[in-house]
């Protein structure tokens, strides 16, 4: 029986290890890695999940049909234009899967976002990475990585998606 084996390069990936919550010395630090709300769910946001709490049982849209008509409406585009995902890591993910093909070019900063690199492995993508001098992007040197095989250029700015 032969075992199922990973795509070439995916064994190679190092885990995501995200920062600590604890901090010896400091009953709450104040954690600002994991782009967390250091002030906590608005009262609002609170309102409206415990409004939810009857329904918890049932799935909601998936295709998050009343979030994108609200966001279209509101910054006057159509809703077909308009992705929503669980985090900027899915949506990283699904442009992945959708654009990039083995042996294509992801082109992101030195100090950007972790996820544009394991995307471009994930999808067997080389990732480029360019220099961000005094941790600023340099565009001249992201604009001159760019190649035939250049799919996706990743730029955060501010540098936290």
């Amino acid at each position: 029986m032969t075992l199922p084996q990973p795509l070439p390069g995916l064994a190679d990936i190092i885990p995501y290890k995200g920062g600590e919550s604890v901090l010896p010395g400091h009953a709450a630090p104040v954690k600002l890695s994991s782009n967390e709300n250091a002030l906590g769910a608005s009262p609002a946001a609170k309102a409206a999940y415990l409004g939810a709490t009857h329904k918890l049982e049932i799935y909601p849209d998936g295709a998050q049909k009343a979030l994108k008509t609200a966001i279209a409406r509101h910054f006057g585009l159509e809703p077909t234009r308009i992705q929503c995902g669980a985090g900027s890591d899915e949506l990283f993910q699904l442009l992945g899967r959708g654009f990039l093909f083995p042996g294509d070019e992801v082109i992101h900063t030195a100090h950007g976002f972790l996820a544009y690199g394991l995307v471009a492995r994930q999808c067997l993508a080389t990732a480029i990475v360019t220099p961000e001098p005094n941790l600023k992007v340099d565009i001249d040197a992201l604009l001159g990585a760019v190649t035939a095989r250049t799919k996706i250029v990743f730029l955060a700015n501010p540098n936290n998606p």
